[in-house]
């Protein structure tokens, strides 16, 4: 089985295909177009994802962004110093705990946000123009279904 993208695969072909093999070439073909797009708004796919989380809430606590993103305490610190360098959040010490940082998205934090989200929709909007509403549904259950299985066998 010779190819270059997965677009290009057989319906023999996909027989063959490991599921987990098309889930993560489509994961690199979705993150090349995003990030396309985000830097133009000059932000990384990450980046973009902690405003997402942060402009969830009013304010947050550093070390609750971390569990939510599933990433490790240092990282998550110099991402959120990168954000505030570029006034899109404001890191400042927790009242009730002085050793803790609480995280507020800024203005231009949530209008970025918003950007980040309606690019995703315009993505979204052209890839599933072709596709009735309910096999897009239908597509997400099973995506979601999926990541569930998945979960469990960790």
């Amino acid at each position: 089985m010779k190819f270059r993208n997965i677009s290009d695969l057989t319906n023999e072909d996909l027989k063959e295909t490991p599921f987990e093999f098309l889930i993560m070439k489509l994961n690199d073909i979705c993150m090349v177009s995003l990030n396309r797009k985000l830097k133009e708004m000059d932000l990384t796919i990450n980046q973009a994802n902690f405003l997402v989380v942060i402009n969830t809430e009013e304010c947050l606590p550093q070390s609750y962004i971390s569990q939510l993103l599933n990433i490790r305490g240092g990282s998550v610190t110099k991402a959120l110093k990168r954000l505030e360098s570029k006034d899109l959040v404001e890191i400042s010490p927790n009242p009730e705990n002085k050793s803790k940082n609480i995280v507020k998205i800024t203005d231009k934090g949530r209008k970025a946000s918003q950007e980040f989200k309606n690019t995703i929709n315009e993505i979204e909007n052209e890839i599933f123009k072709d596709y009735e509403s309910d096999d897009i549904e239908k597509l997400k259950i099973t995506l979601r279904d999926l990541s569930r299985k998945y979960f469990e066998l960790n």
